[in-house]
């Protein structure tokens, strides 16, 4: 595959939102930026026209939620070294490709029920292997379901659906100890919905960011241990 987004410009990038990427990031990274963008024209999987604007905007999430996975929250909470973890509604996979460049530990699957868009998956990680990183082509009920019949210590979650209800699909598919991280446009704790959830989730930790006019949150939630 031709490569049509130069390497110094990804670092550069990167270092303009505050990221010195490592060496061994860029040149899977620029591979999947170029395939996303050649797909794009046919098939609109993101809103952005340009790799620039796509890196900018979308995989600073990326960025942000790989240092988020490397932060002391994760040890004080004992997510385990090699998580299981469940990417759901992964669309052209942001965050979950860009993370995987960044972040390797454990097993990730990529769910996604729209058949182009799992295509569009399985063909970056055919020509850019991930480790231990996979796509699951339909709905996130069925891929919990199994057989076998999944469980996750990590779940990762944007735009699939309100987050109250992410947290209400996979509650009982959760390993002890396992968590929840959202990617969202607010703190849930300054959500009205969040004093509903407090009987039932333990807030872990937050980091905020800003991509444009606009900020963006990470936050990371724990079942209580008396749950199920």
């Amino acid at each position: 595959m031709s490569q049509s987004v130069p390497l110094h410009d990804l670092q550069r990038w990167g270092r303009r939102v505050g990221f010195d990427l490592a060496e061994e990031a860029l040149r899977p990274l620029a591979a999947y930026l170029d395939l996303l963008m050649q797909w794009n024209r046919v098939m609109n999987l993101v809103g952005t026209r340009t790799a620039e604007e796509t890196f900018m905007t979308l995989v600073v999430d990326s960025l942000h939620l790989a240092a988020f996975l490397n932060e002391d929250w994760t040890t004080a909470t004992h997510l385990r070294d090699m998580p299981d973890c469940w990417d759901l509604g992964s669309g052209a996979g942001l965050p979950g490709l860009p993370l995987r460049m960044l972040w390797q530990k454990g097993t990730y699957w990529m769910v996604e029920a729209r058949e182009k868009r799992a295509l569009f998956l399985s063909t970056v990680l055919a020509r850019t292997p991930l480790p231990r990183t996979n796509v699951f082509r339909g709905r996130a009920e069925a891929f919990m379901a199994g057989p076998p019949r999944r469980t996750a210590d990590l779940v990762v979650s944007r735009a699939f659906m309100p987050w109250p209800d992410v947290l209400t699909l996979v509650r009982s598919s959760l390993n002890p100890g396992g968590v929840v991280i959202l990617l969202l446009r607010e703190d849930v704790r300054q959500a009205p919905l969040w004093i509903q959830q407090t009987e039932t989730w333990n807030f872990l930790a937050t980091t905020s960011y800003e991509v444009g006019p606009v900020k963006r949150f990470l936050c990371a939630l724990q079942l209580h241990s008396k749950q199920d």
